[in-house]
């Protein structure tokens, strides 16, 4: 709701499916949100593809719409394998599997290979216990197969465009026609509020810039997407990986506006880089100062100065790069003089966008675990008010 009119691709299901062609698993995928199918509408196509095996993102806010289609595809496709994966669910197996007794397994963690091993034990009726990463029921007991390891993104699978309805994704405040691409996993930073890293393990592993560069020229001259938005966590972590992208797309000339979301010290530190970036077309970089102070971020462990921020701001304005600010509020520590504070800052610094989001954990994160141990958080929370719009939690 925050961000307007947006349907967003799901990229997740789309990289998997991409995985599962690769290994030879015929694979569909049903994208109910962006078809505006309704329950019915879903249930309907669900119980027409008749899967063996159906696998739902779970994102936090979601839950209660998680567990309606749930129940929806059980009905639709009775003797279906459901499977959930997703950050919520990989950081609540226990919680998900006792509240959605519908569900038969939960993928933990990156669901790329775990996916391919899974559908390849039920086709053999192998048993689940050789299955890495899942989470299932076996005699009354919750059972958690150990983890694999991080995967290697080297020659990974492109994903799955063409079993997307690619025309239906927008968003208007970036102009329209729009897509998402992954250029890296996971974050070499570890913030106290952020449960990405701890969800993707392994640090940071870039996917090849090669790659990345093909996936932009499907998606601008196949698909017609001309706007596109980089959801790595943290984009601007190495710059020999930034520049070998804009290089690619500049050789290609692909004609693109792309945005990320990166760390206003390493536009900083590869501020070479910008008017390459700029060309390529780099409009807008969002950057979290998160606080007013030195110390407010020092307590989220993201250690970042003032003047670091400032010089990022100039840099970007000096570019022609739209600069979006992101502000936490709320923080345990706030009080109405921090938040006049954060206030006062944006307006110095200039910031072209800022945007002020209310404290949000979600499970996974290092401070979700203490506001609980503290009793800053009550469970069994609503899950829904988790959508960064809402105060959970006292100041």
């Amino acid at each position: 709701e925050m961000m307007g009119d947006v349907v967003a691709p799901p990229l997740g299901l789309a990289q998997l499916a991409g995985c599962l062609e690769q290994a030879g698993v015929p694979v569909d995928i049903l994208d109910a949100n962006a078809l505006e199918l309704g329950w019915a509408g879903t249930e309907r196509a669900i119980a027409q593809a008749s899967p063996d095996l159906i696998g739902i993102t779970a994102f936090t806010p979601y839950v209660r719409e998680v567990a309606r289609a749930v129940s929806v595809a059980r009905q639709a496709a009775p003797e279906a394998t459901i499977v959930l994966g997703g950050p919520h669910a990989t950081f609540t197996v226990e919680e998900t599997l006792k509240t959605m007794p519908e569900v038969d397994i939960v993928v933990r963690g990156e669901g790329d290979q775990i996916i391919i091993d899974l559908a390849r034990a039920l086709e053999a009726s192998d048993g689940l216990s050789e299955v890495p990463g899942i989470s299932y029921r076996h005699d009354g007991a919750i059972v958690e197969n150990p983890a694999p390891p991080p995967l290697d993104l080297a020659n990974h699978p492109q994903p799955a465009f063409q079993l997307m309805p690619m025309e239906r994704y927008h968003f208007a405040s970036l102009g329209g026609p729009f897509a998402t691409v992954i250029a890296s996993r996971g974050c070499p930073f570890q913030c106290s509020f952020c449960s990405e890293w701890p969800f993707w393990g392994g640090g940071w592993r870039p996917c090849d810039p090669e790659l990345v560069v093909e996936q932009l020229d499907v998606l601008v001259n196949r698909y017609r997407r001309k706007n596109i938005w980089f959801g790595d966590d943290c984009f601007n972590v190495d710059g020999d990986h930034m520049a070998a992208i804009c290089e690619g797309i500049l050789q290609r000339g692909i004609d693109v506006n792309w945005y990320y979301q990166g760390r206003a010290d390493l536009v900083v530190k590869h501020q070479d880089l910008l008017p390459m970036m700029r060309q390529s077309g780099n409009r807008l970089v969002q950057h979290g100062s998160e606080a007013s102070t030195a110390a407010q971020r020092e307590a989220l462990n993201q250690p970042l100065s003032t003047e670091t921020v400032e010089e990022a701001v100039r840099l970007l304005r000096q570019h022609d790069i739209v600069c979006q600010g992101m502000q936490i509020v709320g923080l345990p520590t706030d009080s109405p003089r921090a938040f006049e504070e954060k206030v006062r800052l944006v307006n110095r610094l200039n910031v072209d966008f800022p945007v002020f989001l209310v404290y949000t954990l979600f499970p996974g994160a290092p401070d979700y675990d203490r506001a609980l141990e503290e009793g800053w958080i009550e469970p069994p929370t609503d899950y829904s008010r988790h959508d960064m719009a809402h105060v959970l939690m006292p100041t």
